[in-house]
C-alpha cells in the first residue's frame, strides 16, 4: 500500500471504531494520534521531495523555453545575413528544445498534480489530527468519568453490604447481652435469696408481735 492510500484510509478511520475495537480505549486513541502525527511527517516529506523535483522540472522547462527562444531569434539572424544552413542549423536546435519543452510541461504538469494531492493530504491529516486531538480528549473524559462512577457504585455497594453487616451483629450483640443478664439472672446465689426470706420474715413477725400488743392495749382501755 502506497504511501498516499494509507493517508486516506488513515483519514477515513473512524474513532468509534477504534474504541469499539480496543480493549484500552485511551491507548487506542493516543495510537491513532501517534499513527497520524507519524504520516503526517512521511507525506511532509514526501511532499518536499516533490516541490524540489517539480521545482528542478520546472527550471528544466523554462531552461529549454529560452533554449527555443535564442535560437530562433539565431535563426532569424542568420536568415538576416543571408546564411540559410545555418539558419537551417538553428531551426533544428529550436525544434528539438521544443521538444524537450512539451516532454516536460506535461512532466511539470503531471508533477503538479501529484504535488497538490500531497498539499491536500497534509491538511486533509493536520486538519483530522486536530479533530481526532479534540475527540480523544472528550472521550477520554467521558471514559474516566465512567470509569470513576462505576468505582463509586461499586464502593457504594461494598458500603450497603457492610450496613448489613454491622445491622447483623448489632442484632446479635443485643441477644447476647440479653442471654448475658438472663444467665446474671440465674446464677445469683441461691442462699442470699434464702437469707433475703428469712429475714423478710423475722420483719412480718416483729410487726405481728407489735399489731398483737397494739390490739391488747386497746381492749385494756375499753374495759376501764
Amino acid at each position: 500500500m502506497g504511501l498516499l492510500d494509507r493517508v486516506r484510509d488513515i483519514v477515513r478511520a473512524n474513532v468509534n471504531d477504534v474504541i469499539n475495537r480496543a480493549e484500552d480505549p485511551e491507548k487506542a486513541l493516543d495510537q491513532m494520534v501517534a499513527d497520524l502525527n507519524e504520516n503526517l511527517i512521511k507525506v511532509r516529506q514526501a511532499a518536499a521531495l516533490a516541490i524540489a523535483a517539480q521545482n528542478r522540472l520546472q527550471a528544466e522547462y523554462d531552461q529549454r523555453l529560452k533554449a527555443v527562444q535564442d535560437w530562433q531569434r539565431r535563426a532569424e539572424l542568420a536568415v538576416d545575413r543571408g546564411d540559410d544552413n545555418l539558419a537551417r542549423e538553428a531551426l533544428r536546435r529550436k525544434l528539438q528544445y521544443q521538444q524537450e519543452a512539451d516532454q516536460l510541461r506535461g512532466s511539470v504538469q503531471a508533477q503538479g498534480a501529484h504535488l497538490d494531492e500531497l498539499r491536500a493530504n497534509v491538511q486533509a491529516l493536520e486538519s483530522r489530527i486536530q479533530q481526532t486531538i479534540a475527540q480523544r480528549n472528550q472521550l477520554v473524559a467521558r471514559y474516566r468519568t465512567a470509569q470513576a462512577s462505576q468505582r463509586l457504585d461499586q464502593e457504594l455497594s461494598k458500603t450497603g453490604d457492610v450496613n448489613g453487616v454491622m445491622g447483623r451483629l448489632e442484632s446479635r450483640t443485643v441477644d447476647a447481652e440479653a442471654q448475658a443478664a438472663a444467665y446474671h439472672e440465674l446464677s445469683r446465689d441461691s442462699l442470699e435469696d434464702r437469707f433475703a426470706q428469712l429475714e423478710q420474715g423475722d420483719n412480718v413477725e416483729d410487726e405481728l408481735a407489735a399489731l398483737k400488743k397494739h390490739r391488747l392495749l386497746e381492749d385494756g382501755q375499753h374495759e376501764r
